[in-house]
Order: structure tokens, then sequence, then C-alpha cells
């Protein structure tokens, strides 16, 4: 135990002297967090793609819908001609018509039908139709629940509304919160590619086969470098946290579910590294798979965890984003509960350690 401890402070502090692991694992994380709640606090929905509106209605849903969303170009009354002359001008990609009959229709619980028209087929307003769609949504819900008697007014359904934010049991999440813990989990499963170079470094320098060499076994190499690593995230990405809460002003629910889950994350990056080393040996190979990686595992877990906002996708790649680690964490998180979540992690961390140490000493000699 004492040699494994010796090794792992020899290990961390070549860790704190790499410039690059403060970059990926404590700068990226905090800037995006800070930049994306920055963006986020302006309020409203953000029209990525060039847009017009021409408003039909005889009611005043319509007009306050679009002001919900931060909507204030490109917005016209009546004028169907002018809306359209852009789209002919190719000025925008697309124009939604709001029909006559859109505030009746929301305030007898039935979703009206706007007409859109565009140059070409293609899915440059997906993101804006699909939020449209849940505004739309969640309108008609407030009416069903007004006309139901289940509040009696808006501003008694606003108070609702304020409350209808993730709970579990007397816990809220907030909104800035879930954000962070996002971008510090993504970028530590991201930051494998770094500890994959360090892997493949020590060996070309032969600093694995010297230690080797010497009275050190197999686990207590790896075992040493995976501790560094571990302590050095850990670390690193509590500061992250704290700081991004210092800033923003957000609550932490549960400290033992983020350290949980920032230990998981980075027993996962750490062996999935040394496991696709084994596989590759070549750098450039790990860091590429190391990212695709992420960013897939990232995608596939947004596919399952909101599964009703891809009718598209095919169910059996909404089963396959379960087997990304990132959903195990984001779900442990969102609900605040350890358990399947950090048994199932700890089952897939173990088989890459296994797979990342078997037949060490061959790797290591291996040129």
């Amino acid at each position: 135990m004492v040699k494994l401890l010796r090794l792992t402070y020899i290990n961390l502090k070549l860790s704190m002297k790499d410039m690059g692991n403060y970059l990926i694992m404590f700068i990226a994380p905090l800037v995006l967090t800070l930049a994306i709640n920055f963006i986020s606090s302006k309020g409203g929905y953000v029209v990525d793609t060039s847009l017009a509106f021409d408003i039909k209605d005889k009611g005043s849903y319509g007009k306050e819908l679009l002001q919900k969303m931060n909507i204030n170009e490109n917005v016209f009354f009546n004028e169907e001609e002018k809306a359209l002359e852009l789209l002919h001008k190719n000025e925008v990609v697309a124009v939604y018509q709001i029909p006559e009959d859109f505030t009746e229709k929301i305030q007898q619980g039935e979703k009206p039908n706007i007409k859109a028209f565009r140059r070409e087929e293609g899915n440059a307003t997906l993101a804006f139709e699909l939020r449209l769609e849940e505004e739309i949504n969640n309108k008609i819900k407030r009416e069903i629940l007004i006309k139901e008697g289940v509040i009696d007014n808006k501003d008694e359904l606003l108070k609702y509304a304020t409350k209808a934010q993730v709970k579990v049991g007397d816990s809220k999440l907030d909104k800035e919160f879930l954000l962070a813990m996002t971008m510090i989990l993504y970028f530590i499963i991201l930051s494998s590619s770094s500890i994959g170079e360090r892997i493949i470094n020590m060996k070309r320098q032969n600093i694995l086969s010297r230690a080797m060499s010497t009275a050190n076994r197999g686990y207590e190499i790896l075992g040493s470098l995976c501790l560094s690593i571990l302590t050095f995230q850990v670390i690193v990405n509590l500061a992250v946290i704290f700081i991004s809460k210092l800033i923003i002003g957000f609550s932490i629910p549960s400290f033992s579910i983020v350290l949980t889950n920032i230990i998981l994350a980075s027993l996962f990056s750490i062996t999935f590294t040394m496991f696709l080393t084994r596989i590759f040996e070549d750098q450039g190979a790990v860091s590429f798979g190391s990212v695709i990686f992420s960013i897939v595992s990232l995608f596939l877990s947004l596919v399952a965890s909101e599964a009703s906002s891809f009718p598209q996708v095919p169910l059996i790649i909404k089963n396959l984003g379960k087997l990304s680690p990132f959903y195990w964490l984001m779900d442990s998180v969102e609900n605040l509960k350890l358990f399947p979540n950090a048994l199932v992690l700890f089952l897939m961390i173990l088989a890459l350690f296994s797979g990342g140490n078997y037949k060490l000493k061959s790797f290591i000699y291996r040129t």
C-alpha cells in the first residue's frame, strides 16, 4: 500500500505540471458553463436560423408565443406576401403562418395547425420546431387546467409553473447546476484522449518498462497511474463546480451525488483509455477514438433520456443509448440516486480495467 501511494504521489506531481490537463479539465468546462449560462440568462429562445412569421391569429396567443420565444424579427401581421417575399429572396429559410383560430384552438384544448413554407426539405429548422411544439403543448395544458378548474386564473398558473422544476423528494435541481454537471462529466470523458497520450508517451520513453523492471507489479503501476489521474480530476472538477456555484449562484442538492459521479466518470475515462491503448498502441488512434466515443456517448445518452423528443430515431438506437456511461451518470445526477447507476458504471469500469491490465508486461516491452 505504501509503495502504491508513493507511486501515486509521483504520478500526481507529473499531472500537476502538465498545463494541458488544466485546459481540458478545468478551463474548458468552467468557461463553457459560464458562457452558456450567460447566454441563456438573457432569456427567451434564440433562433439560429433566419425565419419569418405571418400572424393571422384573431386572438393574442400567437403574438404572445413569439414574444415568449424572444422572436422579434421578420414578424408580420396578415402580410403573407411580405413574409413569402423574404423566402423567395433567400433571406429566410422558412416562413411559419399562425392561423386565425390559433388562440381559439388552444382555448378549446386543441392543437392548432401551423403552416410552414420552406425553400427545401431539411432539418435546419428542427430545433426551432421542437421548441415551438413544446411551447404550444404547454399552452394547451395550461388552458386545460384552467378549464377543468384545477387552477382559477393565470396568476395561479404562473405560481404552479414556477414550482414545476425537477424534484426528488423535497429537493429541486437548478438548471444551472445540471448544466455545470453536464459540462464537467462530458469533459471528464473527453479528457481520456489526453490520458491516452500520456500512457503512450510513458511507454515510448521507457518509463513503464523501467518501473516494471523494479519490484513494482503491474497492478501497482497501472493502479498508481489511475489513482493519480483520479485524484487530479476530482480536485479540479470539484473546483469547477464550486467556482460555478459561487459565480452563478445555484444550489448543490447533494454533494455526495456530485462527488460519486465525478469519481465514477473519472474512473471510466481512465480505464477506457487504458483499454483503447492496449488495442491501438498509437497515440493518434487512441486520441481519435476517445474523442469520437465521447461525442457519440453524449448523443446516444441524450436520445435515450429524451426519447419522446426524437420520434424518428429507431428504437434500437434509443436503447443503445442506455449502454452509454454518460446516460447513467446524468440519470444519477438528475434523479439524485446512486442505485443501480453506480453499480452499472462500476461493472463497466471493472471490465475496462481488466482489459487494460491483461498481459501488461507484453504490452510494455513490445516495440
